[in-house]
């Protein structure tokens, strides 16, 4: 979730700009679709179903700085399977203040408000920026029946954010070079590698591609974007845990105008895959669903210093409308005791050509936290209530349900329970160290509806609804460690340094196989300008 505004306004003028452009959005966007190629050939189940095991981006990625750094997301073998090197966690909200306190602060006579972001703007040039960011990546996969995978690849990439011009109305242009040296890795790699046209590449050395380009214009504290990007929400959220990471193609707006309140909305047609440097079509990531575009709208409300609520909507034409709720609060302070807590909440349903077949479902997670100095301990619970599959859009970390850490748990009627332990060396004289430990376990997953209704061998969702001859069904359950260090000083300043162990185990008629993972990852930004 984004991080509580600090400034404060009283103009409300953006909800204008925002309804204005979230109704015109797909209109602007007609032309996306047109830029790539649609015949570029699809990605294949196995890189489409299976990429990712930890979502392992230990620094964010350029225009992601809104975007949380505290909890692990997942990924799969046999399915998606994530896991954040302790980026995504959505419980660390600012400290509570005594809701007395808050009352009273808000009968205050407000200061002016400052001058808006637009206002302020230096110019083009004056204000653009040149970042370069290093990400040496090394990966090693096992499962059973000899299934292993690995790489070790250098990644690197050129950001250039310009400024926007002055006036009323600024605009700028943002461009990124995305560039990779294979140091090892070869044939069973997929995606940890280079991806080809034709599904094979992975003895290519080296690659290089546009990873980012976009036009932008920015009124107040609206600024929207056409072209390459990245973006950040329950919906359309990088999952960058390679060397490098996903883009996504089409038009984004952000709006910061409503005091203590970000809207947003887009609409995307492509995506620059993981390992691949072309462009191809949205699809679900276990369905394998073709999604022509994908369309959202929504916003955050920090109703507290201490807690906000979130509501989102997106329709992934022809396949699904779902939707997103979330509420997230704490109270007290780390040196005594921190209670946080979190509830979300995704609901799916099918919609227009209903390619992906009949969806009514709900998937939702529950969380509660409680931090003394260093330490927290987290109990997280989640449960699927639906006869399908909890789905998302391939290449996305689409689900910020609190139990997808390794795999997902999502299966239809799943529950599953974690424990997390985790610790800030913030709190402990050693700040820049983290680390983070989790077990959890699923149950009660009963795919037999979906299973009667994809029987035949030949239908295009059965390898999702069989395993092993019979109905997804059964238990699982895994263990992770994830610890990490940012340095606080020196030439190397910000570098950030993360390991990623993680084990999963399962029954024979589970979706998600057995397997390991181990994944070191070293992240140096360098400031140019």
């Amino acid at each position: 979730m984004k991080d509580s505004r600090t400034k404060i306004r009283t103009k409300k003028t953006g909800a204008a700009t925002f309804f204005y452009c979230a109704f015109t959005l797909p209109a602007l966007t007609l032309a996306a679709s047109a830029y790539a190629d649609d015949g570029v050939t699809e990605p294949t189940s196995e890189t489409s179903r299976t990429q990712t095991l930890a979502q392992a981006s230990p620094s964010p990625t350029p225009s992601t700085s809104h975007a949380p750094d505290s909890s692990p997301q997942s990924a799969r073998s046999s399915g998606k399977r994530r896991a954040d090197q302790g980026g995504q966690v959505r419980n660390d909200q600012p400290d509570t203040t005594n809701a007395i306190v808050n009352a009273e602060a808000s009968q205050t006579v407000e200061p002016p408000s400052p001058p808006s972001s637009q206002a302020a703007s230096k110019g083009f040039i004056a204000d653009s920026h040149l970042n370069l960011q290093f990400r040496n990546y090394s990966d090693y996969f096992q499962a059973p029946n000899a299934i292993y995978r690995h790489a070790w690849i250098q990644g690197a990439q050129a950001n250039y954010e310009s400024g926007f011009t002055q006036g009323l109305v600024g605009f700028g242009v943002d461009a990124s070079l995305f560039a990779a040296l294979k140091l090892d890795g070869g044939n069973g790699a997929g995606n940890m590698v280079h991806v080809g046209k034709d599904g094979g590449g992975s003895q290519q050395l080296a690659w290089a591609y546009p990873g980012m380009y976009d036009i932008k214009g920015r009124i107040s504290e609206t600024v929207v974007k056409y072209g390459l990007q990245i973006v950040t929400n329950p919906f359309l959220e990088p999952h960058d845990n390679r060397a490098l990471p996903p883009t996504f193609l089409g038009v984004s707006m952000v709006s910061n105008d409503l005091v203590h309140t970000t809207l947003e909305a887009g609409s995307f047609t492509k995506v620059d895959a993981r390992g691949h440097t072309n462009l191809s079509n949205l699809t679900t990531s276990y369905g394998g669903t073709r999604i022509d575009r994908l369309t959202y709208v929504g916003g955050t409300w920090h109703y507290a210093k201490n807690g906000e609520m979130a509501l989102y909507v997106d329709q992934a034409d022809d396949v699904w409308r779902q939707y997103y709720g979330s509420v997230a609060q704490s109270f007290g302070d780390p040196t005594t005791i921190k209670w946080s807590g979190l509830a979300n909440i995704y609901s799916t349903h099918d919609t227009g050509a209903s390619k992906q077949g009949h969806i009514n479902s709900n998937a939702y997670s529950v969380s509660v936290s409680a931090q003394h100095g260093p330490h927290a301990l987290l109990l997280g619970y989640q449960q699927v209530l639906g006869d399908q599959f909890f789905d998302y859009v391939n290449e996305t970390n689409g689900i910020y349900l609190t139990n997808s850490m390794d795999v997902d748990y999502n299966a239809p009627h799943e529950q599953s329970l974690q424990l997390r332990y985790t610790f800030d060396g913030k709190y402990a004289g050693v700040p820049g160290l983290k680390a983070m430990f989790w077990g959890q376990y699923g149950w009660n997953a009963d795919a037999s509806a979906g299973a009667a209704e994809n029987a035949s061998p030949s239908a295009s969702l059965h390898n999702l609804y069989w395993k092993n001859g019979e109905p997804v069904h059964g238990h699982h359950h895994e263990f992770g460690f994830v610890p990490s260090y940012t340095l606080q000083s020196g030439r190397f300043k910000d570098t950030k340094i993360t390991f990623i162990a993680m084990w999963h185990n399962a029954q024979a008629h589970y979706s998600d196989g057995n397997n390991m993972e181990y994944r070191l990852v070293v992240n140096v930004p360098v400031k140019v300008f």
